[in-house]
């Protein structure tokens, strides 16, 4: 670390597996894909799944910039410390503040879609009521996102190897359930591809038509795909980074797009009735 001004003091202890795991985990497929699946539905119908593949390229392009950020200053705090290099303390202060700010977010809505799973899976998770009430559902949600997160931040203050060790195991299994749960959807597949050009009326009435519709449901898409420069900010902490970053970017992003987009596209020719209320709306 001497070519950036300090000495190295973190421990790089992190391989290839876990730098690409903490990419795929903070974009996590398996909880983004199911948590906004019925507002992209909901909006443009079976088409919006369109939106995937699109979303996709803007992303590749956004992750090969942070890959070659990562591979030439592979150093923690990424984007504040990129910004901080190629451009002034300024630009570098403003993007650190908006990192921050965007993982807050960002960490409290996603941690909210344990809602979603949960108390379907057991009652026992419905902490707040009984989840008739007009308050249970949300207040409920708050209650499990604020143990998730005091439980991730204990785990994180325990160190990056005990991090990495769950967040490993955690994405492994989470890659094997997207495989399996793929394949189940293609065994039931009940349509075909057609669907996917048909607007089924989607955008009528509207000034945009289905495009208009169709940029909404794209948020969908846009929300899960995104958190894969993970792997730049634990750079410094990870064996030769300067190869492993950039590889783990793109693998991360890349294999999200693979496993997500068939996620979707089996999911809505397998459905039942496309036509049930129930497959575009939350509860």
């Amino acid at each position: 670390m001497d070519e950036f001004g300090y000495t190295q003091t973190l421990d790089r202890s992190i391989g290839k597996f876990a730098s690409f795991a903490a990419g795929v985990s903070y974009i996590s497929i398996l909880t983004g894909v199911f948590q906004l699946f019925y507002f992209g539905f909901s909006m443009a119908g079976p088409a919006y799944a369109w939106s995937w593949p699109i979303v996709f390229v803007g992303q590749l392009m956004v992750a090969l910039c942070f890959a070659e950020l990562a591979g030439r200053y592979p150093v923690a705090g990424s984007v504040y410390n990129w910004a901080k290099r190629l451009s002034t303390g300024t630009m570098s202060w403003l993007a650190g503040w908006l990192l921050l700010l965007s993982s807050i977010m960002a960490l409290g809505s996603v941690a909210l879609a344990l809602q979603i799973t949960l108390p379907q899976l057991w009652s026992g998770f419905q902490f707040v009521g009984d989840g008739t009430g007009p308050f249970d559902f949300a207040m409920n949600g708050v209650v499990l996102a604020t143990i998730m997160i005091t439980l991730s931040t204990l785990i994180n203050a325990f160190g990056v190897k005990l991090m990495t060790r769950i967040n490993s195991i955690g994405v492994f299994v989470e890659l094997i359930a997207a495989v399996l749960l793929i394949l189940a959807l293609g065994w039931h597949v009940v349509r075909g591809p057609e669907v996917f050009f048909d607007t089924a009326g989607f955008g009528e009435g509207h000034d945009l038509g289905f495009f208009g519709v169709f940029l909404i449901g794209a948020m969908a898409s846009g929300y899960v795909m995104y958190g894969f420069d993970t792997a730049s900010s634990l750079g410094e902490e990870t064996k030769d980074p300067k190869k492993t970053a950039p590889k783990a970017i793109l693998r991360a992003v890349t294999a999200s797009f693979l496993l997500g987009g068939l996620m979707l596209l089996f999911g809505i020719l397998a459905a039942p009735d496309l036509s049930d209320p129930k497959v575009g709306h939350a509860d």
